[in-house]
């Protein structure tokens, strides 16, 4: 699947790394559909080689999949390029973000909260590029 790789103010390309929240992955791909925004689910962080020029991009990391290899996920994704990266919590605990922030991702809050905020999201990426 290719990305709308234009910088149109109305598109967004959304990558998702999620194993195992399919409830998460069915609201997300419903807002997406509602609001055109693209959306492509990896399982392979190299799989994000052909994306580096996209432009309006946001990869999602579910926590819940990586917890133990967060670490590890920000080195990979950083080796590859510099995608903005918002991880995704079902409950948010100060201990967590702290330390998730502190590695270097740009967004950390819960799944719930980025489905009722994924609009406000969605400018602030395409106006910070």
């Amino acid at each position: 699947m290719e990305f709308d790789t234009k910088n149109s103010e109305n598109s967004m390309n959304i990558v998702i790394f999620s194993n195992s929240d399919y409830n998460f992955a069915a609201k997300l791909s419903k807002i997406c559909d509602l609001n055109s925004y693209q959306l492509i689910f990896l399982n392979d962080f190299k799989s994000l080689k052909p994306y580096i020029d996209t432009k309006n991009i946001l990869l999602l990391i579910d926590f819940n999949d990586y917890e133990n290899k967060i670490q590890n996920v920000n080195n990979s994704i950083n080796n590859i390029g510099d995608f903005p990266c918002c991880v995704l919590l079902d409950i948010m605990s100060s201990k967590t973000h702290k330390e998730v922030t502190s590695m270097g991702f740009d967004i950390v809050m819960t799944k719930q909260s980025f489905l009722m905020n994924i609009k406000t999201i969605k400018k602030q990426i395409t106006t910070s590029l």
